[in-house]
């Protein structure tokens, strides 16, 4: 028994596939020769993988990860934590499935009183695996997880900025040491200024996406400007896949 209640607790490795996100970085970088414009475009391209990141948490309308981890059964007459027995595989969790891992069919009868407590449908089961289907998120929970959303949207974005300022600011500190020439200053902080801009413009399209398939039939584009943005990013990706930065 406690080999497999051992197997159980190792399996809580997140499977970060780009098959298994609901969002993924559409940014294909073009080779730049100077150091400081391909610097800010790597980091603001970090800005946009973190984005995707603290997304996918804010997405995940109902977690059912934690719900078997405080519920204490009594086993063999002694209580025990029936998280040391049962989990929920993440690796195989999606929005439409929730993959439950048990040690032994002794836990059976209480993993099914907890499923019934969260509103989760036994859809299939196999050998000490059970598949639910979890509840229908409510009009509330959608409109939350969106603003998170959006907060996570608001974080990356004055994350971009400062990554621009950053880089502007060690261009015009070598200048001031005459390692670079005024020329070169001008255009390297022209180029990471539109550098920016275009990664603002990839990360509203990044967040509407993020939102429209959380919210559904319930999305609203917050604004006509994001709304043309996030419509003609489409059509590109559409057709290339990605976007050039």
């Amino acid at each position: 028994m406690e080999e497999k209640t051992e197997n159980v607790q190792n399996i809580n490795q997140v499977n970060t596939s780009d098959d298994n996100k609901l969002t993924k970085n559409v940014v294909r970088l073009l080779d730049e020769e100077n150091s400081y414009i391909a610097s800010a475009k790597e980091r603001m391209n970090d800005v946009i993988d973190a984005f995707i990141a603290n997304s996918e948490g804010a997405m995940t309308l109902n977690d059912f990860s934690q719900i078997f981890k405080t519920v204490t059964v009594w086993i063999k007459f002694r209580p025990r934590k029936l998280g040391q027995y049962v989990e929920v595989m993440k690796e195989r969790t999606t929005a439409e499935n929730v993959c439950v891992r048990y040690a032994s069919d002794e836990y059976i009868p209480h993993i099914k009183e907890v499923l019934k407590e969260h509103r989760l449908q036994i859809t299939s089961q196999e050998p000490n695996i059970i598949n639910c289907k979890p509840p229908r998120p409510k009009d509330q929970d959608i409109e939350i997880a969106v603003q998170k959303i959006k907060v996570v949207g608001n974080s990356s974005r004055n994350s971009l900025a400062q990554v621009k300022a950053d880089s502007i600011q060690r261009l015009q500190a070598a200048l001031k040491n005459e390692y670079l020439e005024a020329k070169d200053v001008k255009f390297a902080i022209t180029a990471i200024e539109k550098v920016e801009q275009k990664f603002a413009v990839v990360l509203v399209y990044l967040r509407l996406e993020a939102e429209k398939k959380v919210a559904g039939k319930l999305f609203r584009y917050d604004s006509a400007e994001n709304q043309e943005i996030h419509k003609s990013v489409s059509r590109r990706v559409a057709k290339y896949s990605y976007v050039e930065i």
